[in-house]
Formats: C-alpha cells, structure tokens, sequence
C-alpha cells in the first residue's frame, strides 16, 4: 500500500470545511471526536476512553495520559461545553462519549485510521 502524506489542518477555514464534511456525510459521533480533539488538543488514545460523566456539567477535566502516564488538567472552552451538552443530551453518566457501534465500549482507535 503506498504511504500517504497528511498534513495538518492549518487554517480555521479549513477546520470549519472538515466539520462541514463531518456534518454533512459522517456520524454525528465523527463530528463530535473532531470537534473535541480540535477544542483539546489530546490525543485519540486519551479521548476514546472519556464517560459522559468526565465531562458533563464540568468546567475542566483530569485525565491521565496514555502515552506520558502523566496527570493533565485542561479547560473545556464554553463553546465546547455547548457541544458536549448537546451531543450528550441523551446520554448516561456511564456511556462512552466514543462509543463503538457494537455498544457501550470504547470505541477502537485504530478503526480511526483504517480506510473504509
């Protein structure tokens, strides 16, 4: 298979056409990975494992990293507290924010990156 070369998204016009794409032909759970990764800058392996009750109703978040095993504590912007209330709405406390499609476990970080 021939390597692919990624780039970053560098502008916010650019992040704003990937939330549209998201939007318009992905999951709503798609769009809300992204828009969380954008808004926190954590990676995948430590965002899959998040319960609703890790960030519902709350200002900031602790988290252990995965890759450093170091204790992090950042803050959730207010717009991204408006998207966590709205796309947890119908959620548990216990649910995985990242669900898999096979039910409540987290979702595989490796299906991220695998192409469809």
């Amino acid at each position: 298979m021939k390597e692919k070369n990624v780039q970053p998204l560098r502008t916010a016009k650019e992040i704003e056409d990937m939330k549209w794409a998201l939007r318009r032909y992905g999951s709503e759970r798609d769009y809300f990975l992204f828009v969380f990764g954008i808004n926190t800058g954590l990676r995948v392996s430590d965002m899959v494992p998040l319960t609703v009750d890790d960030v519902r109703g709350k200002t900031h978040v602790v988290i252990r990293e995965k890759k450093t095993n170091k204790t992090k504590r950042f803050m959730l912007p207010v717009k991204l507290r408006e998207e966590i209330e709205d796309y947890t709405a119908h959620m548990s406390d216990g649910e995985y924010l990242f669900a898999s499609r096979k039910g409540n476990v987290p979702l595989h970080q490796h299906k991220l990156i695998e192409p469809s």
